[in-house]
């Protein structure tokens, strides 16, 4: 979604919104922070199915840091967004600096599945898109796609004096808070799991099970 231009994502979000009604889900997630920082209020009005997004934590980094230095890596779309620099102006006090990373490599060895086949590439591919980090006093990191998630291991291993901040640990306390709130929480039991991708659904499916993760992938068709 970070190199998508605004339309077309927004195409992508009512297209995904409306396919994800179809199952009558309790609540919808957009579980990517691009969409969710550029055009959430919009998203929203695309069902009655209620809807939440995963946001970018700057008032925990903010809090967290003790050299008034942090970081935010993310994709192309969310860093460049004029809605992230809103963000920033509302949220970061000004005596605190903020550098921005492009991650959009990062991602994309998470989306191809190389980061389990290649240990040395993923910590170049994360040094190259870090270029710099190592010159500052920066001591707090926001993981600004849910992608980075993935590699958090990779990232800590590599900056282990910076504090890194998971936004989707934030997203499934929101979740399970919201659910709560409306007394539609699963109070015991499992739930069932079900895994669709609009494409390339083998290659998905070898990445989950090179994960160990278990689970089948289906195939969603556009009608």
């Amino acid at each position: 979604y970070g190199q998508k231009s605004v339309d077309d994502l927004e195409q992508i979000m009512a297209e995904t919104v409306s396919a994800l009604s179809n199952f009558d889900p309790k609540l919808i997630v957009v579980a990517s922070i691009t969409p969710s920082i550029q055009m959430l209020k919009k998203i929203k009005s695309m069902s009655s199915i209620p809807i939440l997004g995963v946001s970018v934590p700057l008032k925990e980094a903010s809090r967290l840091t003790k050299r008034k230095h942090i970081g935010i890596l993310g994709t192309k779309g969310t860093i460049r967004s004029r809605e992230l620099d809103e963000q920033i102006k509302i949220e970061v006090p000004q005596d605190i600096f903020v550098t921005k990373f492009d991650a959009s490599e990062i991602i994309e060895i998470v989306e191809k599945g190389l980061f389990l086949k290649d240990d040395d590439y993923t910590f170049r591919i994360i040094s190259r898109s870090m270029e710099g980090l190592e010159d500052t006093n920066l001591d707090v990191l926001v993981l600004s796609s849910t992608h980075l998630s993935i590699v958090r291991s990779h990232i800590e291993s590599m900056y282990p004096s910076i504090r890194i901040i998971d936004p989707s640990i934030n997203a499934a306390k929101e979740i399970r808070q919201f659910l709560k709130s409306k007394n539609i929480l699963r109070k015991n039991g499992l739930g069932r799991l079900r895994i669709i991708v609009n494409g390339h659904k083998d290659e998905f499916q070898e990445t989950l099970r090179e994960m160990g993760l278990t689970g089948s992938v289906e195939s969603f068709e556009k009608e």
